[in-house]
């Protein structure tokens, strides 16, 4: 009885190491290294921008702040009215006509994706079950954003050079923003949709679309953000989330890996039991031959 203890701990503990092998570590492993020396690091450089000709620095101040989820410079800058929302959205390409229209393209899917930040990030600490969070985030990620009602105010193009640190080998490409403004009413009906559609995905149980509903006020007045750190607590509150939500995952294959491992073990068992029955049959059969034949 103890070896086969023994046996199922060693089992548990050989395909919970394997599952875990398979899965994402809830721990950053950043915190535990040290940091990366200078020559182990890519190196990127802007070599050119818009308005570079005019002396405009790489980064200006208003496009760090939108970066941060603060548009007050860009509104005074720009002259945009101070009551309406201001996005941002930035995509990459080996021309700048190409980083420009996947900018333009993919703004919808960048505002669905901060929706789902959020959503995630504050819904989904409150949930207990596993199951739960797995189906709060596939809705939200499924759910899209339909823009309507923007005005794009202006774009703006960075040209940057990498280094790699490992090859040194070099490589170029273009940065694009795209900053578009709406009306907070336009806002507020994109969250109200974001947040409807979502609440009638599947599997979603009713408690978790309450949270969901309760979200709507917040995030209409959530619009502009005024701190960087606000930005920064939802998206700790979102990788919180999915470090929980894949060791929940890591658990239960740990979990599974050992039922089929014991699963495995009772029916390499039963084949033991089944070859000595065999076995003796055969030697009580020859046994019996043997009698006869001394008789």
């Amino acid at each position: 009885m103890k070896k086969t203890s023994k046996l199922m701990v060693t089992a548990i503990a050989a395909a919970f190491a394997l599952t875990s092998c398979a899965s994402t570590k809830v721990e950053d492993a950043r915190n535990k290294v040290p940091e990366a020396k200078a020559d182990e690091i890519d190196k990127v450089v802007v070599i050119d921008w818009t308005d570079r000709a005019l002396g405009e620095i790489s980064a200006p101040t208003w496009l760090k702040n939108m970066r941060r989820g603060n548009s007050d410079a860009f509104k005074e800058q720009w002259k945009v009215e101070p009551n309406r929302v201001v996005k941002v959205s930035m995509a990459t390409g080996k021309t700048e006509a190409t980083a420009q229209a996947l900018s333009r393209a993919g703004f919808a899917y960048t505002q669905a994706a901060e929706l789902n930040q959020k959503v995630i990030g504050r819904v989904g600490q409150g949930l207990n079950d596993v199951g739960q969070l797995e189906a709060l985030f596939i809705a939200a990620s499924e759910t899209k954003a339909e823009m309507t009602g923007l005005r794009e105010e202006t774009g703006f193009f960075q040209k940057v050079r990498t280094t790699n640190a490992e090859t040194k080998q070099t490589s170029e490409q273009f940065i694009y923003y795209t900053v578009y403004s709406m009306s907070k009413e336009t806002w507020e009906a994109l969250c109200k949709k974001y947040l409807m559609d979502m609440m009638g995905g599947a599997n979603l149980e009713t408690e978790t679309q309450k949270k969901i509903g309760a979200l709507f006020s917040e995030m209409k007045e959530d619009a502009d953000k005024k701190e960087a750190a606000k930005q920064a607590e939802e998206e700790a509150l979102y990788k919180a989330q999915m470090a929980r939500l894949e060791a929940e995952r890591a658990k239960a294959n740990a979990a599974a890996a050992a039922s089929n491992a014991e699963t495995a073990k009772a029916g390499l068992k039963a084949k033991e039991m089944d070859a000595q029955e065999t076995q003796t049959k055969k030697a009580v059969e020859a046994a019996a031959d043997l009698a006869s034949f001394l008789m």
